[in-house]
């Protein structure tokens, strides 16, 4: 089998823990690490950086003491947004982004 790569980035195995809200916070993300996952993902982040002053929108980008790479998922309908929301997130430690773009859920995708 061959490696994974994203980006510069080569993952030592094809286990990888999707990003689940409620979650894959912190310390779940490195337990999992530790129990042998090549890459973990946060719990999804809203792209709205004006509802990032919550404790639990803080809580789900705190990357200290993650294992790299580092990965971050960011949801979101507006282009603008989700490219401020991803340099927001790499200048706090993410260095994969990942966008959601099939997330089936109302809340997500912006449809009622």
């Amino acid at each position: 089998m061959s490696a994974v790569r994203i980006g510069p980035y080569i993952l030592p195995n094809r286990l990888i823990l999707a990003p689940m809200a409620g979650v894959t916070d912190q310390p779940f993300r490195q337990l999992c690490r530790r129990l042998g996952a090549g890459l973990v993902v946060s719990e999804m982040v809203t792209s709205d950086v004006r509802l990032w002053n919550s404790r639990k929108s803080r809580l789900r980008m705190q990357h200290d003491g993650d294992p790299e790479p580092r990965s971050v998922q960011i949801a979101g309908g507006d282009p603008q947004m989700l490219a401020e929301a991803a340099l927001r997130n790499v200048e706090l430690g993410a260095q994969i982004i990942d966008i959601n773009m099939g997330c089936p859920a109302k809340k997500v995708c912006n449809k009622a």
